[in-house]
């Protein structure tokens, strides 16, 4: 038996939750969490009109958290400006999936989703993409805490000089006052076009770290009452995701953000945890990490769209 359902509202959306939770517990990253999405899909629905797809029939599940962005009037996946990585949940054979895809493809819209980091599975497979970043990391079972410390001496040197000045590290919960502090100090730091110029986005990031609770992690250098450098960071299965980084630029000359970004890579080793610096290969990431994800851009006309689910059934029948 087959169930289609169209998520167009937060009432729509919440019927999802347990399905939704059920397979994002095998697959995705913290950007195909049902609370991000739902939470996503009230904040910006201005900008990105809901059209969520669910499909489930007796072989498989599918969830495709896809928006119609309202300015270009193109198909996208909920996030906004927010969400690193995007994509579709899916589970069992392919059929779900392709009906899916079928809903969404009556749309008759164009395709722009930017950043998936599986270019070669099933639907991405069959769309056009083109390179679009990087996001450096580093695996727990690559080096060993010792190690990147005896690699990285510098700046740990810089970071016991912040010690002995008086800045003492701290850590707080995504539920913690100081988050929202953290993100209107990035706010007033930035001009009109960077990502928290806009409000609405900090208002998004205080409450996904608030959803969060212990699993957003916030790590601070602090000065009396000056937050000197704070970081912003995820727990998400094997890894500890660097999601915000600040530094107060009466500081800048001691470089407080790359020191304590050094320490709390190095204590995500010491924890066993892969860290991921997120999006863009910026140089101070690059001395970090070891390797990088690639990230891709698709874009495709309403046509590649609507040819993209007769390709999914041609391969599930070949199987």
């Amino acid at each position: 038996m087959l169930r289609l359902r169209v998520a167009r509202n937060s009432a729509d959306i919440d019927a999802l939750r347990s399905p939704w939770e059920s397979v994002q517990r095998e697959q995705g990253s913290l950007f195909q969490t049902f609370a991000w999405n739902r939470l996503a899909a009230r904040l910006f629905a201005d900008r990105e009109e809901p059209y969520f797809v669910f499909c489930e029939d007796d072989n498989s599940l599918a969830i495709i958290p896809a928006v119609i962005r309202q300015e270009s009037q193109t198909i996208s996946f909920a996030g906004e400006m927010l969400f690193d990585y995007r994509d579709y949940l899916a589970c069992g054979d392919c059929g779900a999936l392709g009906r899916a895809w079928q809903e969404l493809a009556l749309l008759d819209l164009p395709l722009a989703v930017t950043a998936i980091d599986r270019p070669n599975v099933s639907i991405w497979n069959q769309l056009p993409k083109q390179f679009f970043s990087r996001s450096p990391r580093l695996s727990s079972s690559e080096i060993t805490a010792d190690a990147f410390a005896q690699a990285h001496a510098r700046a740990f040197s810089r970071l016991r000089k912040l010690q002995r000045m008086g800045l003492d590290i701290r850590q707080y919960s995504g539920t913690d006052g100081n988050v929202r502090r953290i993100y209107e100090l990035r706010s007033r730091q930035s001009i009109p076009g960077e990502l928290f110029h806009d409000h609405r986005r900090v208002d998004f990031m205080v409450a996904a770290c608030a959803e969060a609770a212990n699993r957003c992690e916030v790590f601070t250098l602090e000065h009396g009452g000056t937050l000197a450098a704070a970081l912003v960071t995820f727990r998400d299965r094997d890894f500890r995701r660097f999601y915000t980084t600040y530094y107060d630029r009466n500081w800048a000359r001691y470089s407080p953000g790359v020191s304590l970004l050094f320490e709390i890579a190095r204590r995500s080793l010491v924890e066993g945890l892969s860290f991921d610096l997120m999006t863009g290969e910026q140089p101070y990431k690059l001395r970090i990490a070891q390797k990088a994800q690639d990230l891709y851009e698709v874009r495709a006309t309403a046509m590649q769209v609507r040819d993209v689910s007769p390709a999914i059934y041609a391969a599930e029948h070949a199987a």
